[in-house]
């Protein structure tokens, strides 16, 4: 007996040594796989199978049920994540569409889902022989499980695609919502199975106990939440913070197993709280009510490849192949009523949300993916009931899988023909395409530009020693212009106007000219020069720009090596594996979020944010801005995805800032519409000739003092009167009666009023800024840049030709700044050129 005892003492290390050497080897093929392009799943489940009881039986029947704890464990890490996933302010700008998505999909899935398993239940070996109330036991439990979606995989395939739009927030935003609710759904069901499966009836004591159960959940999970953070907040190793949380999420399990027996033993009831759903709300308690969200998603990052790799091979070890040969028929019927309960789900609820035809049409492509919760599930029912839950289970693991190898190709096809996918930044780019524009040829400029051109930069070089110009000119990569003066002709020639940023490297009178002609006529973002006089220092610190001395410019960066090596080091681009990079806050979603309550990839630092021209020093509780210069640090994925994040879609930009200044969208269907064609407008050359003819004759009105829209409207009636060819009185009634139909002011700082007159032949545009701001209404109070077009029928497609041009160059970098900065008329003009 001592013996036996002995011998079963040290089976279980044992068992768990040769368990961690087959998950070593199931992470090596997972990974191999995954260059097939493979789900990394599919590598762990083969290798799983391939060691368990009916291949090599590396991994007997036995060792399955001795490694429960291993699932138990993973399971709740899957419920923790799944928690953590899901966050209110992530979701709150496309909530209405998300909410009846979910409200529709959930009981129409379930359904239909629970109704094609009982009808097959009759195909079904352990199944056939129960009674009717049993089989729709079995077959609801089936249904919730068929519910369930994967974040995570539909996550990688939009950060892969650099996916942005209205489609792909909801998308995720319905996945992370279906994923934490399936689980309760799961818990309801599994307690209905429990009392079906077992011949008691349905009374109110049986509602009553399921009432507590849910009840005593929610109590547990949101205790439990509590100590998550109060772990998280305490000063330790990450290390030990992991193996807290890991101990924690399977002493939930435990505990409900105690209470379940307890409960059995002293009521003769079982009282079974849900040990996922506790997992599930404690995830979500941290990471909605607790500032301790980013450490949690450390902790799980740190925790997610072993976690993973452990239970998904020990999953497919627990298959049942000779289960699975005879059923494999049952699964491709279920995967496809799964597949045709999507679509009909998706596509009324995008119906009863009011999104596009064409969005509601594709939806069912990106709900078809499923993983860790779903798997869980699954085996947690061939836990629950071992008599027939392993056979239960292969088959449910069956769809899963293909719904798994189906769902991202599906999905990644949607968001193509969605047109939502934005273009991969070259490997050497992470600021999107700026251009720079140097004066002077010598070794230093050519140095600088080949480093800017390593960095995604569009360059060019201007240069008045014609002679080396030409000789440098079998150097195609840079693009090297002769100039012979510095004159506003040379900048109109060198397309100044799209420069982001200057370089003078010239003589300082000649870096002066530079400067003066840049600030007066072109309000360039960056205007860097090299000074070779330091007493002429003052005059460009003047003009707005950085100045660097090249005496003093080694000993300051010297100085920054000895007092802050790691600092420099960083700024100098010598830190292996991180990069340092400053980009605009575009997308409206995170307008006034505070940095705190962003959700960043884990290695991303933002150093500082640069908002009209002032430094901001950045904390957890500063607010951002549409507009902001972010200064970030991170590794170069981190920062594409974050760029993603903090970016906007071309094709929705426009359409966004109206959703944010005009929350009542029924009221504003015609801007909407007219905002739509925007994207289908030509932009052939004929119209492109005509708008700048338009611009170089356009009216310009300039404001210092604050005013209301119906003052700023007859001021432009005045302006626009003689040009157009009509009364004041006619221009300023159509402008009154285009801004009632619907708010022309498409984001609190902008406006772009159109009217259309009657007559033929005629197009005019007004630009006025309002540096004080002009009241256009609650949501645009301080509109400081206006744009009006006026022009007859006969003109449309100049009409929607300017609205498309306009609506690119207000996206542009630090466009409102620019803005403010220009000196005189030329400039304004210029910077909504095309």
């Amino acid at each position: 007996m001592g013996e036996a005892v002995m011998g079963q003492f040290f089976m279980l290390p044992a068992l768990i040594v040769g368990f961690v050497i087959v998950v070593l080897a199931s992470r090596q093929i997972g990974q191999l796989l995954a260059k097939l392009k493979l789900p990394l799943i599919s590598g762990f489940l083969f290798t799983g199978i391939v060691a368990g009881p009916y291949v090599l039986n590396l991994i007997p029947v036995d060792a399955v049920r001795r490694l429960r704890f291993v699932d138990e464990a993973a399971l709740a890490f899957i419920a923790f994540a799944a928690g953590a996933e899901l966050v209110l302010r992530q979701l709150k700008p496309r909530f209405k569409t998300i909410r009846y998505n979910a409200y529709f999909q959930i009981p129409s899935i379930f359904v239909l889902g629970s109704a094609a398993f009982f009808f097959l239940s009759e195909w079904i070996s352990f199944t056939r022989s129960l009674p009717t109330s049993q089989r729709l036991a079995v077959a609801m439990m089936a249904g919730a499980i068929l519910v369930a979606r994967s974040p995570s995989s539909a996550m990688a395939v939009v950060n892969e695609l650099r996916a942005k739009g209205p489609f792909t927030k909801t998308i995720l935003g319905v996945t992370m919502i279906m994923d934490v609710i399936v689980i309760t759904l799961f818990s309801i069901c599994a307690a209905v199975a429990a009392t079906l499966l077992t011949g008691r009836t349905f009374d109110l004591r049986f509602l009553l106990i399921l009432v507590l159960e849910l009840f005593l959940s929610a109590v547990v999970g949101y205790s439990l939440g509590r100590w998550l953070a109060a772990v998280l907040s305490w000063r330790l190793r990450r290390g030990l913070k992991t193996v807290a949380v890991l101990l924690t999420g399977y002493g939930v399990f435990v505990l409900s197993s105690w209470l379940r027996s307890w409960s059995q033993a002293h009521f003769v009831i079982d009282v079974l709280m849900e040990p996922m759903l506790i997992c599930m709300i404690a995830g979500f308690v941290v990471s909605n009510y607790t500032p301790y969200r980013t450490e949690l998603m450390k902790v799980l990052h740190d925790l997610g490849p072993i976690v993973y790799v452990a239970f998904f091979t020990l999953t497919g070890a627990a298959i049942s192949l000779d289960i699975l040969a005879q059923c494999w028929g049952i699964a491709l019927a279920l995967f496809a009523f799964r597949l045709v309960a999507i679509f009909i789900s998706a596509f009324c609820g995008g119906q009863l949300a009011g999104d596009p035809i064409k969005y509601n049409a594709l939806a069912w492509m990106g709900y078809v993916t499923q993983a860790g919760v779903s798997l869980g599930l699954a085996k947690e029912v061939a836990a629950e009931f071992p008599d027939w839950g392993s056979v239960f289970a292969t088959l449910l693991i069956a769809v899963i899988v293909l719904n798994q190898l189906l769902g991202p190709p599906l999905f990644k096809w949607a968001l193509f023909l969605a047109n939502e996918v934005q273009p991969r930044l070259a490997a050497h780019s992470l600021g999107g395409v700026r251009d720079a524009l140097i004066f002077g040829l010598d070794g230093e400029s050519l140095a600088l530009a080949r480093l800017l051109q390593s960095n995604g930069w569009e360059v060019k070089i201007a240069t008045n020693q014609v002679r080396y110009a030409q000789h440098s000119s079998q150097n195609p990569e840079i693009e090297i212009h002769p100039i012979s003066d510095v004159s506003l002709e040379c900048f109109n020639r060198l397309g100044v106007a799209q420069a982001d940023a200057i370089v003078a490297m010239l003589s300082d009178e000649e870096n002066y000219r530079i400067c003066e002609l840049a600030q007066e006529y072109f309000t360039a973002q960056n205007l860097v020069v090299r000074l070779n006089e330091r007493s002429h220092a003052r005059r460009f610190h003047h003009l707005g720009a950085l100045v660097v001395e090249p005496s003093t410019a080694v000993v300051n960066l010297l100085d920054q090596f000895v007092r802050s090596p790691s600092a420099a080091t960083l700024l100098l681009g010598l830190e292996k594996g991180r990069e340092v990079i400053e980009f605009e806050l575009r997308n409206p979603d995170l307008d006034g979020f505070a940095v705190r309550d962003l959700l960043l990839p884990l290695d991303i630092h933002i150093i500082s944010i640069r908002r009209h021209g002032e430094l901001i020093v950045c904390g957890g509780f500063t607010q951002l801005q549409v507009g902001d210069w972010l200064t970030v640090v991170g590794s170069r994925p981190s920062l594409e995805q974050m760029m993603l994040q903090f970016g906007e879609n071309r094709d929705h930009a426009v359409l966004s800032m109206v959703g944010r200044a005009v929350p009542k969208q029924m009221v504003f269907k015609r801007l909407e519409k007219e905002v739509r064609e925007i994207s289908c407008g030509g932009e052939g050359d004929l119209c492109k000739v005509r708008y700048r003819q338009a611009l170089d004759n356009s009216s310009i009105l300039d404001f210092n003092d604050p005013m209301h829209v119906d003052s700023f409207f007859r001021r432009a009636a005045e302006a626009l009167s003689e040009s157009l060819g009509v009364s004041s009185d006619t221009v300023y009634g159509l402008l009154v009666e285009r801004e009632k139909e619907s708010s022309t002011a498409l984001r609190p700082d902008l406006a772009i009023p159109h009217i259309i007159i009657e007559g033929t032949g005629t197009f005019h545009i007004l630009l006025a800024r309002c540096k004080a701001g002009i009241y256009f209404s609650e949501l645009a109070p301080r509109v400081t840049a206006v744009v009006v077009l006026a022009g007859t029928r006969d003109q449309r497609n100049q009409h929607l030709f300017a609205l498309s041009t306009i609506a690119k160059q207000v996206q542009q970098p630090q466009f409102q700044e620019r803005w403010l900065r220009a000196r005189n008329i030329w400039a304004l003009r210029n910077i909504v050129q095309v």
